[in-house]
């Protein structure tokens, strides 16, 4: 039977040739991922020999991946936050650049420490990564968690009972903050926000992920504008409101948040890459 290292290095070799973006992580997380042994020993232990079955499974992902199918996809699993959760193609991936939400949601707690009884909202929760994290380090607060598609909720409801929040988060099927009994103290939101126009040019994994969740009309704002004609009733006086958001969009959505939250104090933050990412609305300016 083949080595471990033999294997690894033909995997790297496979995806690289494909051009396949990071090649030599993804043939590590691939190894690790079937043969359930933690990264350190895939070098530990080059000469171990590797099972004709885990093999043929190893192969049968590579083959996905070279169709272009995401990495979390094949795996069934994506880390967001320190957590693992399920995602498939009724999900939508969650990225780096969201966790910024969960941060800066956190620290809109702490600066309200004092207060009890902390309701948020999470408009399109999709697989539930920004509920269930802030469920898991907000233990006191009341979660909701919307979700329009009826597949997306079934998999943010399997991702709340894997990581046992189920009593602090409630779980709507609805569009946006519809059916939100109860005004909350934060509104969190990762939202389509790609033009209809652009939908051609991303990348392939990319259009591998469900197209109501990244495609946000011709100019990419359907449904972050409905979210924001909607928040003005559904958020407290000293609440906020979270969005992630297309660079390009910025301008025109700091002006959106002007007109609809009077007084409210509007500001848009970068990511890491110093682009204007995020769109924050803190209305306890006009209080």
């Amino acid at each position: 039977m083949p080595a471990l290292g033999d294997i690894l290095r033909q995997t790297h070799a496979t995806l690289a040739e494909a051009d396949i973006p990071d090649a030599r992580l993804e043939a590590e997380l691939l190894l690790t991922h079937l043969l359930g042994i933690p990264k350190h020993r895939l070098y530990a232990f080059q000469e171990q020999e590797v099972s004709e079955q885990a093999i043929d499974l190893l192969e049968q992902s590579v083959k996905r991946r070279l169709t272009r199918e995401p990495l979390a996809y094949i795996l069934g699993l994506k880390e967001f936050y320190g957590i693992a959760l399920e995602v498939g193609p009724d999900v939508l991936i969650p990225r780096p650049e969201s966790e910024y939400l969960v941060e800066q949601a956190l620290f809109a707690s702490m600066m309200r420490a004092g207060e009890s009884d902390w309701v948020i909202a999470d408009a399109g929760t999709g697989s539930g990564a920004l509920a269930i994290s802030l469920a898991i380090h907000l233990p006191m607060a009341r979660i909701y968690a919307t979700e329009n598609s009826e597949r997306a909720a079934a998999v943010a409801a399997r991702n709340i009972q894997r990581h046992n929040v189920a009593d602090r988060i409630t779980l709507i099927q609805g569009n946006l903050l519809d059916d939100l009994p109860e005004e909350a103290d934060l509104i969190l939101a990762n939202l389509p926000y790609i033009r209809t126009g652009a939908m051609a040019d991303l990348q392939p994994e990319v259009l591998w992920e469900p197209r109501e969740a990244l495609d946000g009309g011709e100019d990419g704002l359907d449904v972050i504008r409905k979210l924001l004609h909607q928040a003005p009733g559904r958020i407290k006086d000293s609440g906020m409101l979270l969005l992630e958001i297309d660079p390009h969009q910025a301008p025109l959505l700091e002006e959106m948040g002007r007109s609809l939250f009077q007084g409210a104090q509007v500001s848009v933050q970068q990511d890491l890459a110093g682009l204007d990412r995020y769109l924050i609305v803190d209305t306890s300016s006009s209080s």
